[in-house]
């Protein structure tokens, strides 16, 4: 036993020789790191006498721990994103009463490595956990100084605390660079295969982009003339408009030139009918001359036969009578031709009025026919201006879409330059 209770030693320190071990083989690394801090048997021997003090104010080292942590809000976010203040306390008593059970093995060591994995793991920068370290260190000192006034027993005890807390660190910090070497180059193999995928990708890219500009180049090509087809197509809506105006202004001249045909067979047909009528009543005329005409010739041969009976006194008489019977047969032979003519005349007569009745339904169904067509050509005009009003719509819509086309042309060339900077980025990164 290194020593007994003295009167100024506020605790007895019971020092017990062989309990320290270090269970590590020889010619490992770190056999040779705890060669050279000259951390041995009889350090850990101390280190775990001094476990009972520790234990004693582990609540005190532990917040007085977390208490520097806390003054640093990035290890505050830190520690709320991973974990919680309580959790980790309990987790670092633990630690510490391991730490200070004088025993260094295999196990001790890995636990010491997930430490530093979890520190990777979780971004906490060493300058952070190196000046927490050196907090616990100087709470671990004060509480030495304190508990023990007897200044050999103390130098030993903060020597071998020194010790054990500096071959804490390097497991840590060796673990840690070691885990940071590895996602390094984990990150650089990442890096390697983004650099060769970007520059694939760029130079897909940059291919895709020359075709697309070509494609658009022929688009835009295309966009044009269909904007010249439509320009003709409202061209030609135009001309078509103005030849159907000019088409109904003839149809309508027709129209008026039908109407007074019509007007004018109508008063042909009136005056026919009147001709009709005085035929009629000239033939009445002749009927009433024919039947006077065979009066007279009676009369005639009545006052021949008188004239005969009278004898020698009426042969003058019976001369007249004679004379009166053949102007009366010239007369009726006359009125006979004037009956025929006027016959014939009411022939050719009803014969024209059946003419002029056919020209006059001819003209109806031609007027009929004609007014139809006009309405024909007007509904050809209303759908030709609006068909004049679809092309000017389309027509500035293919204006606007030439113009998207010639924007996403510029843009895609835009998308080229990029994608050669990207594979000159790429390069540059390589």
């Amino acid at each position: 036993m290194f020593f007994t209770k003295k009167k100024q030693e506020k605790q007895t320190w019971n020092l017990a020789k062989g309990i320290g071990r270090i269970a590590i083989p020889d010619g490992a690394e770190v056999k040779k790191q705890l060669e050279m801090i000259g951390l041995t048997t009889d350090d850990l021997d101390v280190i775990h006498a001094l476990q009972p003090f520790i234990n004693e104010k582990l609540d005190m080292i532990v917040n007085q721990y977390y208490w520097s942590l806390e003054q640093e809000q990035s290890l505050v976010n830190i520690i709320h994103d991973h974990s919680s203040i309580d959790r980790l306390k309990s987790t670092m008593k633990q630690h510490l009463l391991e730490m200070f059970s004088g025993v260094i093995d295999e196990e001790f060591i890995e636990k010491r490595k997930r430490i530093a994995f979890i520190h990777v793991k979780i971004g906490l920068p060493t300058k952070w956990y190196m000046a927490a370290f050196q907090n616990l260190l100087l709470s671990i000192i004060s509480i030495l100084v304190e508990q023990l006034p007897n200044k050999d027993n103390c130098h030993s005890a903060i020597i071998a605390v020194t010790k054990i807390l500096n071959f804490e660190q390097q497991l840590v910090l060796e673990a840690y660079e070691l885990e940071v070497n590895r996602i390094n180059i984990e990150t650089e193999e990442e890096k390697r295969n983004i650099r060769e995928s970007v520059a694939n990708a760029s130079l897909n890219l940059a291919a895709i982009s020359q075709e697309t500009d070509a494609s658009f180049q022929h688009l835009c090509s295309q966009s044009n003339e269909i904007v010249s087809i439509a320009n003709k197509g409202s061209e030609l809506s135009t001309l078509a408009e103005e030849r159907a105006l000019k088409g109904k202004e003839q149809l309508h001249k027709q129209t008026v030139n039908l109407s007074n045909i019509q007007s004018s067979v109508n008063n042909i047909s009136s005056d026919v009918q009147v001709l009709l009528d005085i035929s009629k009543q000239t033939q009445e005329i002749v009927e009433i001359v024919t039947g006077i005409a065979d009066q007279t010739n009676l009369l005639s041969l009545n006052a021949a036969i008188e004239a005969a009976r009278a004898g020698e006194h009426g042969r003058g008489f019976s001369i007249v009578a004679d004379e009166v019977r053949k102007l009366s047969e010239e007369t009726k032979k006359s009125v006979t031709n004037v009956s025929s003519l006027t016959l014939n005349t009411n022939t050719q007569i009803e014969k024209l009025k059946q003419s002029l009745e056919m020209i006059k339904t001819a003209v109806n169904d031609e007027n009929n026919t004609m007014q139809e067509t006009e309405h024909y050509f007007q509904q050809i005009l209303v759908t030709l201006d609006e068909t004049k009003i679809q092309n000017q719509k389309i027509e500035q819509e293919l204006q606007s879409f030439v113009n998207r086309t010639n924007e996403l042309g510029s843009a895609f060339k835009e998308v080229a330059v990029s994608a050669t900077d990207l594979t000159m980025i790429s390069q540059d990164i390589h």
